[in-house]
């Protein structure tokens, strides 16, 4: 849920929507040749951020960054291990993202995406991270250096031309030939701590309890002194 008009990237001032964790469209014109792999730094960032809204169904949260820009953090639907947060928080955040592309033989095991995530306490705040592998294969239908741009077809047969603009990317098109399987690798590093609530430990320390030993035998009792009559 983004509001039309009002996103802020998180890495530039242009008009475009921001979002932490796509699987980005660029990522497909990285590749290398053969054997060869490819990362290139993103996004690094660190910001604090208000919780706007939450979808449950697809799993984007809104955040608004105290400059008032808007971010978009997709938190995939299968992860569970993370901190509970809801509209209203407010949080610390931290990304990064690399994009790494590798030729690979067209006969090779397809990709796999992964995700881990995790949670925990950082000065008593609820803290969380999430590393996300997104892995993508695509084969080239066209290329054209000079000008920046590449066609590619995705597993289900979509067809994509994407103009390149990052100069890093657009010295790798060169490389590239017709018909190339690519594997296009997506990470994204993301951590947070929700700065409106405090965890109290629930633990409990007795002190002064002296320790046990061994029980002993009771002293004689002192006999009482005689008197006289």
């Amino acid at each position: 849920m983004m509001a039309p008009g009002t996103t802020r990237p998180f890495l530039s001032r242009l008009s475009r929507p921001a979002r932490l964790l796509p699987v980005a469209a660029l990522a497909l014109a990285l590749p290398l040749r053969a054997h060869a792999q490819a990362s290139i730094i993103t996004g690094n960032q660190v910001t604090q951020a208000t919780v706007e809204t939450i979808d449950s169904t697809s799993g984007e949260v809104l955040l608004r960054d105290r400059d008032g820009g808007l971010i978009t953090v997709d938190i995939p639907r299968k992860v569970h291990n993370l901190p509970h947060i809801q509209p209203g928080d407010r949080i610390n955040i931290r990304f990064f993202q690399t994009i790494g592309a590798d030729v690979v033989p067209a006969d090779s095991p397809p990709p796999e995406s992964t995700v881990t995530s995790a949670r925990g306490v950082s000065n008593r705040h609820p803290h969380g991270m999430m590393v996300s592998f997104r892995r993508k294969r695509v084969r080239i239908a066209a290329v054209d250096p000079a000008h920046h741009v590449v066609t590619t077809v995705g597993p289900a047969g979509a067809t994509q031309t994407i103009t390149v603009h990052n100069k890093a990317m657009q010295a790798l098109l060169p490389t590239l030939k017709v018909g190339d399987t690519v594997d296009v690798t997506t990470m994204d590093a993301v951590s947070f701590e929700v700065m409106n609530r405090v965890i109290t430990s629930t633990a409990t320390v007795q002190e002064g309890t002296g320790t046990t030993t061994a029980p002993t035998a009771p002293a004689p009792a002192t006999p009482a002194p005689a008197t006289g009559h």
